[in-house]
C-alpha cells in the first residue's frame, strides 16, 4: 500500500495535467486512510465483542416487594348482592306487657340499660292488685271458718249428734276453701302481689337478662285494661338476624344454607360471615321482595338492630374460567392489562378481557393461560416502569 502511494505521488505527469493529478492524489490518499481506519476498527471489533444490556432488569429491592400469583382454572363463583338490615333475634327477645291496669308510679330501667332476670323495671298502683289481695284475704278467712266448722261437726259426729252426711258436707267445704286459697296464691305468684309492698302495688319484672331496647312508659303513664302495647322490650343481643331483600327474578339463586358475607356502614372494614338460615315463603306485599334471614353471633354487641347491611350470597356455578386476583389488573387507556412474570429481565405487559368478579378475584376470558404467573401486588408502579 505504501509503495503504491509513493508511485502515485512521485510519477512525473505532463504539465498540463498537474492540477488534475494533484486531485487524484488527494482522493487516493483519503481512500487509503479510510481503508486503514476500517481495518483497524474491524480488528478491534473482532477482539472485543459488544454485549447488549437488557432493556429492563428488576432490581432486588423491587423483586422483594412484588407478589406473584399463579393463574388457575377454577369454577366460577356466582355472587348475588342484596340490601338488608340488622334485626332482633326473635328467639331471644322478650316483650313485657302489663298484666294489670293502673298508673305507673316508678320506672327503674332506662333505654339501652342492661338488666338482670327478675329485676324490677317499673311499678304500678293498680286497683286490680287490690282486688286480688282482697280475694286472697277472703279465701283465707273462708278456709279458717270451714276448718272450724269441720272440727265441730266431727265432734258431733263422733258423739252421735251429727249425721255422716253433715260431716261429709263440712269436709267438702274445707276442700273448696283450700282450693280457693291455692288459686289466689297462684294468682299472687303470677302477678307478684306477695313480693310487692302495699296492697295495690304491682311490680313489672324482667323475664330474662338483656338490654332494654324499647321503652314505652314513664312515670304517671296510665295503663288501661284494654292496653295491648308493650311496656319494655328486652333482648340479650348475643345473636342478631340480618334480613336481606331478594327480588323476584333472583329467587331461584337463593337457597337455605347458602354462604353469605355481611358488611355494615358502621364498620366498613369488618366482614361478617354466616349462611342463609331461612327464606320466607311469601313476598312482602309492599316492597314485593322475598325476605331471607341470616343469624349472626354478636358477642361484642357491635351489630345494632335497624343497622343498614350489605349482603352478598355466593355459590359455585358449573362453568370454569381462569382466575386472578383483582389487584393484579391495571386499567390504562380504556383497556385492562396484567404483568406476566417470566423472569427478572422478562416481564410482559399483556392485555386481557375480563369476565365476572367475585370478592377479591376476577375471572379472565382471554389473554392468559393456566399456570402463568402474574404480578398481584402494586403492579401499577412496575407497569409504568416497563411502558415509559
Amino acid at each position: 500500500m505504501h509503495y503504491f502511494m509513493w508511485l502515485v505521488a512521485f510519477r512525473r505527469p505532463p504539465l498540463s495535467s498537474v492540477g488534475s493529478l494533484f486531485g487524484r492524489w488527494l482522493l487516493v490518499s483519503g481512500l487509503s486512510v479510510f481503508l486503514l481506519s476500517a481495518g483497524a476498527c474491524t480488528d478491534s471489533a473482532q477482539k472485543e465483542p459488544v454485549v447488549q444490556e437488557p432493556a429492563f432488569v428488576l432490581t432486588d429491592s423491587l423483586l422483594s416487594r412484588i407478589q406473584l400469583d399463579t393463574v388457575r382454572r377454577l369454577p366460577v363463583r356466582d355472587e348475588l348482592k342484596l340490601t338488608g338490615k340488622v334485626t332482633y333475634d326473635e328467639e331471644h327477645v322478650n316483650k313485657v306487657f302489663p298484666l294489670v291496669s293502673g298508673i305507673v308510679t316508678k320506672v327503674n330501667a332506662r333505654l339501652g340499660q342492661y338488666v338482670r332476670a327478675g329485676q324490677v323495671l317499673a311499678e304500678l298502683q293498680s286497683s286490680d292488685i287490690a282486688g286480688f289481695r282482697n280475694d286472697a284475704t277472703a279465701a283465707s278467712a273462708s278456709l279458717a271458718t270451714a276448718e272450724r266448722a269441720l272440727a265441730g261437726t266431727k265432734e258431733l259426729y263422733q258423739g252421735g249428734l251429727a249425721s255422716e252426711r253433715e260431716y261429709e258436707e263440712a269436709r267438702q267445704e274445707v276442700l273448696k276453701a283450700r282450693a280457693e286459697v291455692q288459686r289466689n296464691r297462684a294468682v299472687g305468684t303470677i302477678y307478684g302481689t306477695k313480693a310487692a309492698s302495699g296492697a295495690a302495688r304491682y311490680q313489672v319484672k324482667a323475664p330474662e337478662a338483656g338490654f332494654v331496647v324499647e321503652k314505652a312508659v314513664n312515670p304517671r303513664t296510665l295503663i288501661r285494661p284494654d292496653n295491648d302495647e308493650t311496656m319494655f322490650t328486652i333482648s340479650d343481643l348475643k345473636s342478631v338476624w340480618v334480613t336481606g331483600n331478594v327480588f323476584e327474578d333472583d329467587i331461584a339463586r337463593v337457597q337455605p344454607g347458602q354462604q353469605a358475607t355481611i358488611t355494615t356502614l358502621a364498620f366498613p372494614g369488618k366482614v361478617y360471615h354466616g349462611q342463609v338460615d331461612n327464606a320466607y315463603s311469601a313476598l312482602d306485599p309492599e316492597s314485593k321482595v322475598m325476605k331471607i334471614r341470616i343469624r349472626l353471633p354478636n358477642p361484642d354487641n357491635q351489630l345494632k338492630p335497624e343497622m343498614f347491611a350489605n349482603v352478598t350470597l355466593t355459590s359455585l356455578s358449573d362453568s370454569v374460567m381462569l382466575r386472578v386476583p383483582s389487584a393484579a389488573l391495571v386499567f390504562e387507556r380504556s383497556r385492562n392489562f396484567v404483568l406476566v412474570f417470566h423472569d427478572r429481565t422478562h416481564i410482559e405487559t399483556r392485555p386481557v378481557t375480563l369476565g365476572p368478579s367475585a370478592g377479591t378475584f376476577t375471572y379472565i376470558r382471554t389473554g392468559l393461560k393456566a399456570g402463568e404467573r402474574v404480578v398481584s401486588n402494586d403492579p401499577l408502579l412496575l407497569y409504568h416502569a416497563l411502558n415509559q
